[in-house]
């Protein structure tokens, strides 16, 4: 039997004291993910295509529930083999990986990075899985944090599952961390739990990336690579409404009988092979595309004005909350009401102003941020 060397105390330890009750330890961390604010907001970002005219477009939250279903797939797969796992700790990892992920996807992710290496000359930086656990540990209910698990924890903070091309196979890090004090993304998991997140989410968005990008004209069927389409067994014309399908299906499998034959989280070679070749095509034709590169420029100038704004405001008014309810711009309003919320939390730890404008701003979603732009730029018909 396969199984994590740390003990179960050690998963279930929780950041801050809670009670448990009948849910149990993992099933808890779920429901306090899905109830939280983060959460929801996640229906109003980016994936990968900006406000598509279009209800059958990848959304955020469409992306965590394709990692919750193929993480949760591929570890029954491993339980029948006979791996001890921990199937509600998969998805509760799973549902919150991706909850302090920026507005507008990976191009929100790279301004917002962008921003604060400027603003901190180089010092920091903004990774959406770092914010992920500042979300649950901190800015979720107001500062108190969703007081999670360390298994949870451990694996929303190590889920990065972008480098596709350098992961064939990875093991846990047999390591206690200070989770809370990370700054880098050079670990991985702590558990087979974590390590089964990080590869789901790798596979999770390239196949539902290649049926938007066909439905939205980006690329056409035709393009996708022979050899690809004859590993996943699915035809050219086939590929907008099964390409996702027939990845999943042949890659989880091989994924399931590869780490069964290894103490590694990983894939066969021809199923590698398959998933790195499908990466390089899409960030060729798809993630570099000059409608996906322009959209980038529209980010930019959302984003920067609101940080550039925003870091005024808090010049002049810092936590004078007062000052904030005395604007007659709406959405600073509604920021001093955030100031007011966090104020506590902010002086006890702190916080630096670029941190708490990040927050801020990563915490949106993409329609509150462009309302917000919006409000702060466009005057408001006064006279008539």
């Amino acid at each position: 039997m396969k199984q994590n060397e740390l003990s179960d105390e050690v998963y279930k330890k929780r950041f801050k004291p809670n009670k448990e009750d009948m849910r149990g330890v993992f099933f808890r961390d779920q429901t306090a993910i899905v109830h939280s604010f983060p959460f929801r907001r996640l229906k109003r970002k980016t994936q990968v295509f900006f406000a598509p005219d279009n209800d059958h477009i990848c959304t955020r939250i469409e992306h965590v529930l394709h990692v919750f279903t193929n993480s949760t797939t591929i570890s029954k797969g491993l339980i029948e083999k006979g791996w001890k796992l921990n199937i509600e700790m998969v998805q509760a990892i799973a549902l919150g990986h991706d909850v302090g992920h920026a507005p507008f996807g990976h191009a929100g992710e790279e301004v917002l990075n962008e921003i604060v290496e400027k603003e901190t000359k180089g010092v920091n930086s903004f990774h959406h899985e770092i914010n992920s656990l500042r979300f649950v540990d901190y800015i979720a209910e107001k500062g108190e944090g969703l007081k999670l698990t360390f298994g949870v924890r451990d694996g929303i903070v190590s889920h990065c599952g972008e480098s596709v091309e350098k992961e064939q196979f990875i093991e846990p890090d047999w390591e206690v961390r200070k989770l809370e004090e990370i700054d880098e993304l050079d670990k991985y998991p702590a558990s087979y739990e974590g390590c089964i997140v990080r590869v789901a989410d790798k596979i999770s968005s390239l196949g539902r990336d290649m049926e938007d990008a066909i439905r939205l004209k980006i690329i056409n069927d035709d393009e996708i690579p022979n050899d690809v389409l004859e590993y996943l067994e699915v035809k050219s014309s086939e590929a907008r409404d099964q390409f996702n399908r027939a990845l999943l299906k042949k890659i989880i499998y091989d994924i399931r009988d590869t780490t069964d034959s290894t103490r590694e989280v990983g894939m066969s070679d021809n199923g590698f092979k398959c998933i790195k070749e499908i990466n390089e095509f899409s960030k060729k034709n798809i993630y570099e595309a000059d409608k996906i590169k322009n959209y980038k420029i529209y980010v930019e100038v959302i984003l920067g004005n609101l940080y550039d704004s925003l870091s005024k405001l808090f010049d002049k008014y810092e936590f004078n909350i007062e000052s904030y309810e005395r604007c007659f711009i709406r959405s600073y309003k509604e920021f001093g009401r955030y100031l007011s919320a966090y104020k506590e939390f902010y002086r006890k730890s702190d916080t630096d102003k670029t941190q708490i404008l990040v927050d801020y701003i990563s915490g949106m979603s993409d329609n509150y941020a462009i309302k917000f732009s919006t409000d702060i730029s466009i005057p408001k018909t006064v006279f008539k």
